[in-house]
C-alpha cells in the first residue's frame, strides 16, 4: 500500500501548493479577526503549507546521498539556497525573510521528491490529478456563485484561486500535463489507451475552456512560447548531430534553445514597454513596466546582497528611492527574477542561472526527444510565466515542477530505485 499511499501524498500535497485550496479552507477563519488578531491568516498559511510538505522533506533527507550530490543541478540548487538562507543575517526584514526562506526550503524538497519518488507517466498522472481536482472545484465554485468565484467588473473565472492570474496557471500546467500522460501512457493495452486518451481529452478541453473563460494573458503567452521553445529544441537535435556548430553544440539543444527564448523574451518584453503609441495597460502580457522600474531601481541600491530574501518590498526604505515613488506600493513584484535579484543581489541571479544551466543539460536523454521535449516546455512555461509573477517562491506549485524538471536527472543516482 506504500506507493499508492505515497502517489495519493503527492497528488493531495501539489494540489495544496496551487495555494488556492488552503486559502479557502481558512476563509472561514478570517471572520474572528475581528475577535482577536492575535495569530494572522498568514500564520495559519505558512504551518498548512508547511505541515503538507513535511512528509516529502523527510523522505529527501532519509534517501539523499553522496551520488546525488555530486550531480552539478543538485550541488547548484543547494548553493542558491545556502546563500539566500545567508541573506536572512543582513535582511532589511528579517522577519519577513525567515519564513519565506523555509517555505522554499520545503517546497524545494517536495519538486526534489516529485523527482526522485516517481517515473515520468506517474509524475505526470500526479500533476494532471492535481490540477484537474483544483479546475473542476472552480468550475463548481464559478456555477454555485461561491464567494469571489467571479470577477465582480468583468464575470472573468476566478474559482478557488481569489485571482485570475492564480486560476491560468492551473489551467496551463494541465494542458501540458494532458499530452505528457498521452505520451508516457501509449505503450499500455488497447482499451486502457482508449480510456486514458478520453480522460485526458477532456481535461484538456476543460482547461483551454476556463484559460479562456479567466481572461489571464500571461498564461496563454507562455504556453505559446514554451511550445516555440520546445519546437526549436527539437529541431535542434535533429540539425545539430549533423551540423558543425563548434561551442555551440557543447551547450546542448536545451541549453542552446531556451538561451534563444530567454533573448527573444527580453527583447520582446523591453520593446514593448518602449513603444509610446501603445497604451501601458496592453504593453506588456500585463501592466508591469512601473513596477518593474521600481524592482530595477532598487536592485541598483543594493547589488551584490540584496535586501535579504523577499524583504524589498516589505521595507519602507524601499519605497523611498525617490519621490516619484511614493503612490506606489504593493507587497508584489510581479517577476520572479526580480524577486531574486531583490533578495539575493547579483550572487543569487548567477547561481539561479547556474542551477537552470546545468539542469537543463542534465534533464535531457539521448533516445527519448519528444519526452524531453514535454520537459522542455515544462520548463519554459515556468521560467516565461515567472517574467509576469513572482512564482519562484515557496509554497507554490509552478517552483515545485520547476525543481522536479531541473533535478530529473539526480533519480540516476537514486540507488534504491
Amino acid at each position: 500500500m506504500l506507493p499508492h499511499l505515497e502517489f495519493g501524498y503527492a497528488v493531495i500535497a501539489l494540489f495544496a501548493l496551487t495555494q488556492g485550496p488552503v486559502y479557502r479552507l481558512w476563509s472561514g477563519s478570517g471572520e474572528s479577526l475581528v475577535v482577536s488578531s492575535r495569530t494572522s491568516l498568514a500564520h495559519v498559511y505558512f504551518a498548512t503549507f508547511l505541515a503538507v510538505q513535511l512528509p516529502a522533506l523527510i523522505v529527501v533527507a532519509r534517501t539523499l546521498t553522496f551520488e546525488m550530490l555530486r550531480n552539478r543541478s543538485i550541488q547548484a540548487l543547494i548553493a542558491l539556497h545556502l546563500w539566500l538562507g545567508c541573506t536572512v543575517l543582513w535582511s532589511t526584514l528579517a522577519r519577513q525573510s525567515l519564513p519565506e526562506f523555509i517555505a522554499l526550503v520545503f517546497t524545494t524538497s517536495f519538486g526534489v521528491f516529485l523527482a526522485l519518488r516517481f517515473r515520468p507517466l506517474q509524475f505526470w498522472w500526479i500533476v494532471l490529478l492535481a490540477m484537474t481536482i483544483g479546475l473542476l472545484l472552480s468550475v463548481v465554485a464559478v456555477y454555485r456563485v461561491w464567494d469571489t468565484a467571479r470577477d465582480l467588473n468583468d464575470g472573468s473565472w476566478i474559482g478557488i484561486y481569489y485571482n485570475r492570474n492564480s486560476l491560468a496557471p492551473v489551467a496551463g500546467v494541465a494542458s501540458i500535463a494532458c499530452p505528457a500522460v498521452l505520451f508516457h501512457g501509449r505503450s499500455g493495452r488497447s482499451s486502457r489507451r482508449a480510456v486514458l486518451t478520453f480522460l485526458a481529452s477532456l481535461v484538456g478541453v476543460l482547461s483551454v475552456i476556463i484559460l479562456w473563460q479567466a481572461g489571464s494573458r500571461t498564461t496563454p503567452y507562455a504556453l505559446f512560447g514554451a511550445s516555440l521553445v520546445a519546437v526549436l529544441y527539437l529541431l535542434l537535435r535533429r540539425v545539430m548531430p549533423h551540423a558543425r556548430l563548434g561551442v555551440l553544440s557543447r551547450l546542448g539543444a536545451a541549453r542552446l534553445s531556451m538561451g534563444i527564448a530567454a533573448i527573444g523574451v527580453f527583447i520582446i518584453l523591453r520593446n514593448a514597454a518602449d513603444v509610446s503609441s501603445v497604451p501601458v495597460e496592453t504593453s506588456t502580457f500585463n501592466s508591469r513596466v512601473a513596477l518593474w522600474s521600481q524592482n530595477w531601481s532598487g536592485f541598483l541600491e543594493k547589488p551584490i546582497q540584496g535586501w535579504g530574501w523577499m524583504a524589498a518590498r516589505y521595507t519602507d526604505e524601499f519605497f523611498r528611492q525617490g519621490i516619484w515613488w511614493g503612490g506606489f506600493r504593493t507587497e508584489w513584484s510581479h517577476s520572479g527574477y526580480h524577486d531574486v535579484l531583490l533578495g539575493g543581489g547579483v550572487i543569487a541571479g548567477v547561481l539561479l542561472l547556474t542551477m537552470i544551466y546545468f539542469g537543463l543539460a542534465s534533464s535531457v536523454r539521448v533516445n527519448e526527444s519528444w519526452s524531453e521535449g514535454i520537459q522542455v516546455v515544462t520548463v519554459g512555461f515556468v521560467l516565461i510565466v515567472a517574467t509576469q509573477e513572482s512564482f519562484f517562491i515557496g509554497s507554490h506549485f509552478l517552483w515545485a515542477l520547476l525543481i522536479a524538471a531541473l533535478a530529473k536527472s539526480a533519480r540516476n543516482d537514486y540507488k534504491s530505485e
